[in-house]
């Protein structure tokens, strides 16, 4: 029987990851997922993927996360001469975004643990056809009377390198980021969990993003440009509450995270989690998120062409986010496990996020300024994107 804080470790990762609850005697899972992304601008996502944990002792374990994304992006109506929006046409001569692409991302970890000192480090790479992306990253934990106290730290750095193609070749270039971080999590009750984090970030090099280039007031297109550096701080709290329906266990899980730059930007989450067993072996989970953010300081509907900074990107205005998700999880027979081919449990989720961004609209409006954030859906409807993810559990 669990108590204390690894007790409500597990109750924590209840609905996150059939591998991490149900684990096989040896430690060594193999999770096999398929996900679908779609959004309103016309893009979408298929993404296979494989999570493999392979227990080499009792005390270290091998990981490798592997993923093949085939991805395309919506046409952004550029235009063929790079001189603004193309109405409806199906023109994409400039940036390439609605061709299909492929990226793959590999991420082997080692990790050691015993008495209650867990290390790990880990290897990421992701290529694409204009984006290379590498960071290796290690994290350190202890617990502390009698396993009811954690406190964790972690750092990663990141080595990009990106190279637009078309009209804005010669646009992208290195980027390097810095992040930093610590945790202190603390049992109140065999059933209560406490923790908070905090982070600090640092990038520097090329941030920019030049498909989405800005506009002046006549829609003539301008360079985006965006600082070379950028700092960001970020505290989160967590609370878990676990809590039994007769026989059945369920948790409540409530994360609330505060981000900052120095670009001027300022973000608050709130992501609200309900996990309930219903059968044996059977649960679901509830998921609802909220999302504020601040724009930049630079950011402006559109521009005059003289200012430092600029930039199309919806990443950095204003908007609000709400996120609504069910997951479902369950075991196969108990009689397949006797069988390595055969898979041990099942997960089923779908996330629908809807964003307070209005489509951009298209053609000219005599007498108003030109500005868009290349949003592609009708200036009446907002921005939805949805995720569905399938995934099957072998426990080796």
């Amino acid at each position: 029987m669990l108590n204390g804080l690894r007790r409500l470790f597990w109750i924590a990762c209840l609905g996150l990851s059939g591998t991490t609850l149900f684990g096989s005697e040896s430690g060594s899972s193999l999770e096999i997922k398929h996900e679908y992304f779609w959004d309103r601008n016309g893009v979408w996502n298929q993404t296979p993927a494989f999570d493999l944990k392979l227990a080499l002792s009792r005390k270290w374990s091998l990981g490798w996360e592997q993923e093949f994304d085939i991805v395309t992006g919506a046409s952004r109506r550029l235009g063929a001469n790079r001189v603004g929006q193309s109405g409806d046409r199906s023109v994409d001569a400039v940036s390439g975004a609605s061709k299909i692409e492929e990226r793959y991302s590999e991420n082997p970890s080692l990790t050691y643990s015993h008495k209650g000192v867990t290390a790990n480090v880990s290897y990421y790479n992701s290529r694409e056809n204009d984006y290379f992306s590498q960071s290796p990253a290690g994290s350190l934990s202890w617990d502390f009377f009698d396993r009811n106290t954690t406190l964790g730290v972690n750092f990663a750095e990141f080595f990009d390198n990106f190279a637009p193609r078309g009209f804005f070749a010669g646009l992208g270039g290195k980027k390097r980021i810095h992040s930093l971080g610590a945790t202190l999590a603390q049992s109140l009750t065999p059933l209560t969990l406490v923790g908070i984090t905090g982070t600090w970030i640092r990038s520097e090099g090329y941030l920019g993003h030049p498909y989405n280039p800005p506009m002046d007031s006549a829609g003539t297109m301008l360079t985006e440009i965006v600082p070379g550096k950028k700092q960001a701080g970020a505290l989160a709290g967590q609370i878990v509450q676990g809590y039994h329906v007769g026989e059945r266990l369920g948790s409540m899980n409530l994360d609330a995270r505060r981000y900052q730059d120095n670009w001027g930007l300022k973000s608050m989450t709130y992501d609200f989690k309900l996990s309930q067993y219903i059968f044996e072996g059977t649960y679901i989970r509830l998921r609802l998120r909220y999302y504020n953010q601040t724009g930049a300081d630079f950011a402006k509907p559109w521009y005059t062409g003289q200012e430092a900074y600029r930039t199309g990107d919806i990443r950095y205005y204003p908007f609000v986010s709400w996120l609504g998700g069910l997951k479902i999880s369950s075991a196969f027979p108990e009689s397949w496990g006797e069988s390595v081919f055969l898979p041990d449990r099942w997960d089923i989720k779908y996330d629908q996020t809807f964003r307070n961004t209005h489509g951009d609209p298209v053609g000219d409006h005599p007498g108003v300024p030109r500005y868009t954030t290349y949003q592609l859906y009708d200036p009446e409807e907002l921005y939805q994107q949805g995720v569905f993810m399938f995934g099957l559990v072998f426990n080796l």
